[in-house]
């Protein structure tokens, strides 16, 4: 059995993030041949990290672990770039004709919704799925991203308003 001190704390997950961050890129890099793209791995790779940093061996070593999530993201975003299938999960279905309109209403919302952060940029994207779906905190999104506070700030309010705007379009649905 081992000890907790084996166990990556918030504080060495920042640390260790600082360094792994350079390496991450690099893989980005080989695979894409863009920065941008290198970027989104680096943080996509850091922030599922970050999921998972209390489960973490640090014994084992996390370098091995972080390259292999960024490759195999790397894998899984030019995958989903050949495939470029987007499906909402049909949930079962009611009898009741008032249930199923609000819940297909709320689908509906929903799909706007979604329809509306796709269109953001990545990196805008990434900030507010960590943000509201993951809801981590700007400490947190800070130590992922190695962006700073204000940068993370500024970037979440953007996309915030972008996603109004996209929402109350009328030709939005």
């Amino acid at each position: 059995m081992r000890v907790l001190s084996d166990r990556m704390t918030n504080e060495m997950f920042e640390h260790i993030a600082r360094e792994l961050r350079p390496r991450l890129l690099s893989v980005g890099r080989q695979f894409f041949g863009n920065d941008n793209m290198a970027e989104d791995i680096a943080q996509e790779a850091l922030m599922r990290l970050w999921l998972v940093r209390t489960k973490i061996d640090l014994q084992a070593g996390i370098q091995p672990l972080a390259l292999r999530l960024a490759k195999n993201l790397c894998v899984s975003e030019w995958r989903r770039r050949q495939v470029r299938q987007t499906a909402i999960p049909s949930q079962q279905e009611t009898t009741q004709p008032e249930t199923v309109t609000r819940r297909m209403e709320a689908e509906e919302d929903v799909r706007r919704l979604w329809v509306a952060v796709s269109r953001l940029m990545p990196a805008e994207q990434r900030l507010f799925r960590m943000r509201y779906e993951l809801e981590m905190d700007l400490a947190q999104i800070t130590a992922v991203t190695g962006l700073g506070p204000r940068s993370v700030s500024a970037m979440l309010s953007a996309a915030k308003r972008k996603i109004l705007e996209m929402l109350n379009e009328k030709g939005s649905r």
